[in-house]
């Protein structure tokens, strides 16, 4: 039994989930069930009693939704962590979810730096906490048939993200606008669900503002390769993250990333390898032009960060770690 908080709406937990599911499914029999979506019901408590294991995946949500319903787990259960849980929620409010990661069998995070923390600052015992990094699944077909109205211009800036503030998706606009000296046709799209109205009405108002600025609302996950193959640079812009699919699903066809300094964007990228990493507008600025303007360095930053994905980062390296620990 699977558990996560999206499976319909296209947000970064929705994607791990139905990327575990399309590894899994030829394993185990896999029954999800995306508790801020769908209605809890017989049905579900049926699946939690056949279940031999039950997976969560972002326990903060699933511990304020599970107390909803005064539900308790009589079943082994394994945790995922996708890192905002960690990141904020656990650092808030340790008292609530601590108890939840303790009586787990085994809780999983994407990098190194998320164990550290759940190992020195919360005390969870080492051997107790599975790095297993997160995969790259872009389906060719399954979702709609929408056709993208991509902007026109060169070169073109692409930032995936949900409108969350955590997200700080306006940020890059600075440095893109001191950019126009070098690169009057630049194009700069941020595609992500609207989760935010104060978010949306700000990058609303810049769009309006800015012609090389768009906005898309969510596209569905088999539409995402077009827009990587429209792109020549991904951003992240992220204050922090557990660890961005979209940089590896970057990497993975073949374009540059540029990432702000946090522990997820830290745990793929190393700088002037296979990606720039930047804590400022100006370093931002840096890193664009010195990509933009560089072939050689552009081309290095693909070749190495298709190499990463290649090493550290395939779906047939994440699903066995995960049957490892559903059989152990």
């Amino acid at each position: 039994m699977f558990f996560t908080p999206y499976y319909y709406q296209n947000r970064g937990n929705a994607t791990t989930a139905r990327r575990l599911e399309h590894g899994l499914s030829d394993e185990v029999n896999i029954n999800v069930f995306a508790y801020e979506e769908m209605a809890y019901d017989s049905s579900v408590i049926q699946c939690m009693e056949n279940a031999d294991v039950i997976h969560i995946l972002q326990f903060a949500r699933f511990v304020d939704w599970a107390e909803n319903y005064d539900l308790t787990l009589s079943k082994p259960y394994i945790v995922t962590s996708g890192g905002t849980d960690i990141n904020h929620s656990l650092a808030e409010d340790r008292n609530r979810y601590l108890p939840f990661l303790i009586k787990a069998k085994a809780v999983t995070v994407f990098s190194n730096q998320a164990k550290s923390m759940l190992v020195k600052d919360h005390g969870l015992k080492e051997e107790f906490v599975h790095v297993i990094p997160q995969s790259v699944y872009l389906p060719e077909t399954g979702g709609s048939e929408e056709e993208l109205n991509l902007p026109a211009g060169s070169p073109n800036i692409l930032l995936p993200a949900g409108l969350r503030p955590v997200k700080d998706v306006l940020f890059a606009c600075k440095s893109i606008q001191k950019l126009k000296e070098d690169f009057p046709d630049i194009t700069f799209l941020i595609v992500g669900a609207n989760l935010d109205q104060n978010v949306y009405c700000q990058v609303h108002d810049a769009t309006k503002r800015n012609s090389w600025l768009r906005y898309s609302s969510e596209v569905d996950l088999s539409t995402m390769k077009e827009l990587y193959e429209w792109a020549d640079i991904v951003l992240n812009t992220s204050i922090s993250e557990g660890q961005p699919t979209s940089i590896l699903e970057a990497m993975s066809l073949g374009k540059p990333v540029i990432a702000r300094v946090n522990t997820g964007n830290s745990s793929i990228i190393q700088q002037h390898v296979n990606g720039m990493l930047f804590q400022t507008h100006e370093e931002l600025y840096e890193s664009l032009k010195k990509v933009l303007s560089d072939k050689n360095v552009y081309e290095v930053l693909v070749k190495n960060g298709y190499q990463t994905i290649v090493e550290n980062h395939t779906i047939k390296q994440e699903i066995n770690s995960y049957l490892h620990l559903y059989k152990h």
